[in-house]
């Protein structure tokens, strides 16, 4: 592994916990009730990435703040580093912070970054409360939006949950629903099979709406097929056919 990347929970595949073995979410009323994990997704953010590191560091709910980065190019990896997060190279790292609940989250593409954070916190709440297995991120769009966020909306539909807006790719998950949803799909559809295979097994996803609207990247042709293919071939959690 790069020794740039964190290796105290270095983890394969064969390490996520199956999802009739994963720990249960417990909800308490005690320092760490409200406590999750927050992941960043990062790629070439060299520019954003220190500042929501550095907020999010400042949150006392927060345990842990991990830079899950994908083949940048630029200078992410160190700014990262240099502003105190752990970084991972690898998706299944993460079945090491588990059982606390994952925030994950792209670095502030606009505005300050304490200030986003802040926007997003409301999708933590249903989730450490119990009230549900996941929650989405959503916004009104100025306008119809992009062939791939239409997509996700109505392949969601199909599944059973009606989005009123378009999703922001910002949500929360119990480290439950994390290891019943593993492996994830492929790049973008990576949120929607998610929540696809929880609700076909019957679960609780809840779409959370976040003020002001907020920026997603670019989303073109490759974009689509991705959530494309995680609509169609995603299997649900109960081992049924998508």
């Amino acid at each position: 592994m790069d020794p740039d990347f964190a290796s105290a929970h270095e983890a394969d595949t064969s390490s996520i916990p199956h999802p009739d073995g994963a720990a249960e979410q417990k909800h308490g009323t005690g320092p760490d009730a409200n406590a999750f994990v927050l992941v960043i997704r990062a790629h070439n953010d060299a520019s954003r990435i220190a500042l929501t590191v550095l907020a999010a560091r400042r949150l006392p709910q927060v345990r842990a703040v991990l830079v899950l980065e994908s083949g940048s190019t630029d200078s992410t990896r160190r700014v990262a580093l240099d502003s105190g997060a752990t970084l991972l190279a690898d998706e299944a790292d993460l079945a090491g912070y588990t059982p606390l609940p994952l925030l994950c989250i792209r670095p502030s593409r606009e505005g300050g970054a304490t200030h986003a954070l802040d926007e997003v916190l409301p999708l933590v709440d249903p989730v450490v409360s119990g009230a549900a297995d996941m929650a989405l991120g959503w916004c009104v769009p100025e306008g119809r939006g992009r062939a791939a966020e239409r997509l996700e909306r109505r392949g969601l539909a199909r599944a059973g949950l009606a989005v009123p807006g378009l999703l922001t790719g910002e949500y929360c998950l119990t480290s439950a629903a994390f290891a019943a949803t593993w492996p994830p799909a492929v790049g973008t559809g990576e949120l929607v099979g998610r929540a696809a295979d929880l609700l076909r097994a019957g679960l609780r996803v809840t779409p959370v709406r976040l003020e002001p609207p907020r920026l997603r990247r670019p989303m073109g042709l490759r974009e689509r097929r991705e959530v494309a293919r995680a609509l169609r071939g995603r299997r649900s959690v109960t081992g049924g056919s998508a």
